[in-house]
């Protein structure tokens, strides 16, 4: 018989949930959690608060109520989120409160260290640069770390007038055609996702064996290639193109990628050669759900095994965690990406 086991940190509080859900992934760069808490002893009276202007809460009734501002938590305090089973737990979250809503429960959303960049207005302009360089500069003064995967790749004439921070992010994944994600504190953008970001954390082959260490293998499904080429389209001021194809192989189609002109031949052709191996990957796709044993976090690779349809077992990569804990126990739902029988 497992017992769930929780340690959870926000602010200087460890606090014990009703429950959690977070949401990480190697495709997007903000990741999410909730942690729900029962109101007592947070707050008193909550089934008839009403608000002032002042921000005062009271009861209608007009009995003793506690003002919102003494609410121990608040909107920028670190979060840690490890669970587990007997006493044994893993980090799944960290990062800042966010939102702080008061329903039955208290709901306290939480954002990954793409919060510390919600805020921040970017001015910089670089003649010449480099990706790792506009990152530190970006992230100057925060606590968000860069990972040494990330490819340098060099640039020019690079302008940033009061840029969003996240619209940084957002034009690198875009102007690159980048993979941009945290993994915890640390920073990761390049051209291949199949890497690992934090070097802190262990690096990780998970053994599954389906309708064994699994709840449900049900969206593991069959994937059919697309006869798609891909090719990496640049285009410069002067309105002349440059076209980076991603093999010699002919396809029946043709997929453009854009990207800013004057990036390296060989990014460029890693990136199509990423995207391509996407298309053309003839294999089982989709998520499993799991139990919290064995721990899995977002880009670690899966090792399956699956005695009833061996065709789907092999190497996979996972690219994005779905967790939940609470009274329904502690799951894991896994988006995977199939890698290869001996890949």
């Amino acid at each position: 018989m497992f017992t769930l086991t929780s340690h959870i940190e926000i602010g200087q509080y460890a606090v014990k949930p009703s429950a959690v859900e977070w949401k990480s992934s190697t495709c997007d760069y903000t990741d999410t959690c909730t942690i729900t808490l029962p109101l007592s002893p947070f707050v008193r009276h909550v089934q008839h608060i009403t608000e002032h202007a002042d921000g005062v809460a009271e009861s209608v009734s007009g009995s003793p109520m506690r003002n919102f501002n003494e609410v121990p938590f608040r909107k920028g305090d670190a979060v840690r989120v490890c669970v587990g089973y007997d006493g044994r737990t893993e980090d799944v979250f960290r990062g800042f409160v966010s939102t702080i809503n008061f329903a039955n429960q208290m709901l306290v959303e939480c954002e990954g260290y793409s919060y510390q960049l919600r805020d921040r207005h970017f001015n910089k302009s670089y003649q010449k640069t480099t990706l790792k360089q506009l990152l530190t500069d970006l992230c100057a003064g925060t606590d968000i770390k860069l990972s040494a995967a990330c490819d340098n790749v060099p640039l020019t004439d690079c302008w940033f007038k009061n840029a969003p921070g996240l619209k940084v992010l957002e034009w690198v994944q875009k102007e690159l055609c980048c993979r941009v994600w945290f993994d915890g504190e640390w920073l990761y953008a390049g051209a291949s996702k199949y890497v690992k970001a934090n070097p802190d954390r262990p690096t990780a082959d998970v053994k599954v064996r389906i309708g064994w260490n699994t709840v449900s293998a049900d969206d593991l499904k069959k994937q059919i290639a697309e006869e798609v080429q891909i090719n990496i389209v640049e285009k410069d001021s002067s309105g002349s193109t440059k076209k980076t194809k991603s093999g010699n192989k002919k396809y029946s189609d043709i997929k453009e990628v854009k990207v800013r002109a004057g990036l390296p031949s060989d990014y460029l052709k890693k990136v199509a050669a990423e995207l391509q191996q996407e298309k053309d990957c003839e294999s089982y796709e989709g998520g499993i759900t799991l139990f919290g044993e064995p721990h899995v976090w977002k880009a670690d690779r899966l090792t399956i095994t699956d005695e009833r349809f061996p065709e789907r077992s092999g190497n996979y990569f996972a690219e994005e965690i779905d967790g939940s804990y609470g009274n329904g126990g502690l799951r894991r739902t896994v988006k995977l990406r199939y890698y290869g029988k001996n890949a």
